[in-house]
């Protein structure tokens, strides 16, 4: 979901480079019914997106890497040490950019990682997406909502908006499959 709303949100002159894999991915198996119920609600067409496996070597060059859960951070940065200062979780980092102002991508998620612990000891559902996977459309879709509030608080927080573009790169580990494009941007939702 994550890698499709980027993608679908991004304004059009944003040079950012949007790939995701799962930890436990059904190789090139496409989104479950009931997430892609949910982001056609959205107005995203996930038919073209496959699943793949995440491999250490896909988060190397990114600027930012967010997952599903602290389960999955955890992996990579135990798979890729010098990913820590720029892996968190979607929500974790939605949360921490609340206190940041917005600018530079490579600045802000160095200030970010910076303040890590800002908020004191979170609960571990906190900062957790729950997985949509073969749930009901009703649960998929308060996924997407989650999901949705955490791309627009990284796409704003980063400035990657129609009058600012930016280039950096964001990976999106454990929160679905590959390579999904979107026929057009849509505009970020308010």
């Amino acid at each position: 979901m994550a890698e499709l709303l980027f993608r679908s949100w991004l304004p059009p002159e944003a040079d950012v480079n949007i790939s995701s894999a799962g930890v436990q991915a059904l190789l090139g198996h496409g989104i479950d019914r009931s997430s892609a119920s949910a982001l056609g609600q959205l107005g995203i067409d996930p038919s073209q997106h496959r699943a793949r496996q995440f491999e250490p070597w896909m988060a190397v060059d990114a600027d930012l890497i967010l997952t599903a859960e602290r389960a999955h951070r955890d992996q990579v940065m135990t798979e890729l040490p010098s990913a820590f200062r720029r892996t968190f979780t979607m929500k974790e980092f939605a949360r921490l950019s609340r206190h940041v102002g917005s600018g530079n991508p490579k600045e802000v998620i160095a200030e970010i990682a910076g303040i890590r612990a800002i908020d004191g000891p979170v609960p571990e559902d906190d900062d957790n997406m729950p997985d949509p996977y073969r749930g009901r459309i009703k649960q998929a879709t308060s996924i997407a909502q989650q999901v949705s509030a955490t791309v627009r608080a990284t796409i704003s927080v980063l400035g990657l908006v129609a009058d600012r573009p930016n280039v950096t790169s964001v990976a999106s580990a454990a929160v679905a499959g590959a390579t999904g494009v979107p026929s057009r941007p849509r505009p970020l939702p308010r």
